[in-house]
């Protein structure tokens, strides 16, 4: 894959991320790459639960323990690359 296409990836999963997360929590409606949603609190454990499993049914991605970390989950934009490198 080249590089315009890794982007054009990149690009679509955070457009996806983003609208479930502005459809689900109101909170974030103005939701964008870098919002912090860990430190926000718009999105209590039970949310976060049901946002990884949208991501796997969204995208196909089987999940791990070790995937739920605070390093895949503190912004969008995490998300996003987090779904990249399951994918």
């Amino acid at each position: 894959m080249n590089g315009t296409a890794a982007t054009l990836a990149k690009t679509d999963i955070l457009r996806t991320i983003c609208g479930y997360l502005r459809d689900r929590f109101p909170a974030l409606a103005a939701v964008d790459a870098t919002t912090p949603l860990l430190e926000s609190g718009a999105i209590d454990s039970l949310g976060f639960l049901e946002l990884m499993t949208f991501l796997s049914d969204e995208f196909g991605i089987e999940l791990e323990d070790e995937d739920f970390d605070a390093s895949n989950l503190e912004t969008a934009g995490q998300l996003a690359d987090f779904v990249g490198r399951k994918l």
